[in-house]
């Protein structure tokens, strides 16, 4: 029962990670998008974008914590390629990738939410 719960724990830190990534990617694309955006419209949806991916990634943070789980410092040099190349995609592009990004993040969670019930 004790090696169950903590391939558990590893699984859902593993999880929580990922998604942490995820949404300080999401973050700093949004960010980068709203700096060139000039259609102030768009450009307040991008940050309020940005500002939820940000508060996401917070809560994924004091998750980790409680876990006593590592909390990611850096995105990795593959996240800053992804940002690199997104950026230089355009925004339709960028919102399509993360749009994907994120089902496959949700994916992955709803995997390890269903193996600890």
């Amino acid at each position: 029962m004790a090696t169950q719960s903590w391939r558990l724990r590893i699984q859902m830190g593993r999880a929580l990670r990922q998604r942490y990534r995820s949404k300080r990617l999401a973050f700093s694309l949004y960010r980068a998008l709203a700096n060139r955006e000039p259609i102030k419209a768009r450009q307040e949806i991008l940050l309020a974008l940005a500002w939820n991916a940000e508060r996401a990634a917070a809560a994924d943070a004091i998750r980790l914590l409680r876990l006593n789980l590592p909390v990611p410092t850096e995105n990795t040099f593959v996240q800053r390629l992804w940002q690199r190349c997104l950026l230089c995609c355009g925004l339709r592009m960028t919102l399509l990738w993360l749009a994907w990004q994120e089902k496959q993040v949700s994916r992955q969670c709803l995997q390890v939410f269903r193996i600890r019930q």
